[in-house]
């Protein structure tokens, strides 16, 4: 092989090579568009456990509300499942801005009780869900219990069988 010979063949070789990285990248995307959406936890068995409420523009709970979570700790549920906070955010706002601000608030609080429970070591996984279409001006953090459900689902495959030709 002649000297261009080699170097068309390279140049072939690194396209084809780039033309397979942009194909593995591409269907890497469209894995991860899949697969990262958001995922809702669904709770049909919800038992409501306690609120605990804020104070106007705060992230902080009181001691009596500690108290409460402290409960929390020392008797957690026999049942399997996971803790869900809920904070419902009012979907009237005077403006975007405010949005966003009682958007971060309702994290924040969200968060304070997450760090309070994981510090106490609870063992339960711990969900959270801002609800932002609420009518509610309610400044608390509902806390409910999840079961697991108990019964497992069954899985069905449908066979399919081949045509059976008959011989005449």
């Amino acid at each position: 092989m002649d000297n261009a010979t080699q170097k068309a063949l390279k140049r072939l070789l690194f396209y084809k090579g780039m033309l397979k990285m942009r194909f593995i990248a591409a269907t890497w995307l469209i894995f991860i568009s899949f697969t990262a959406t958001s995922v809702m936890a669904q709770c049909n068995q919800k038992v409501h456990i306690t609120d605990i409420a804020y104070a106007k523009n705060s992230s902080y709970f009181s001691s009596k509300y500690g108290s409460e979570l402290d409960d929390l700790i020392a008797h957690p549920s026999k049942q399997a499942g996971y803790l869900l906070l809920e904070f419902k955010v009012n979907n009237i706002q005077p403006s975007e801005d405010v949005r966003h601000y009682n958007k971060w608030l309702a994290n924040r609080r969200i968060e304070r009780i997450r760090t309070y429970l994981n510090e106490s070591e609870y063992s339960a996984p711990i969900i959270s869900k801002i609800l932002t279409a609420s009518t509610d001006t309610d400044r608390s953090v509902a806390i409910h219990w999840c079961a697991s459900p108990t019964e497992k689902t069954q899985l069905r495959v449908a066979s399919i069988k081949a045509p059976t030709t008959s011989k005449q």
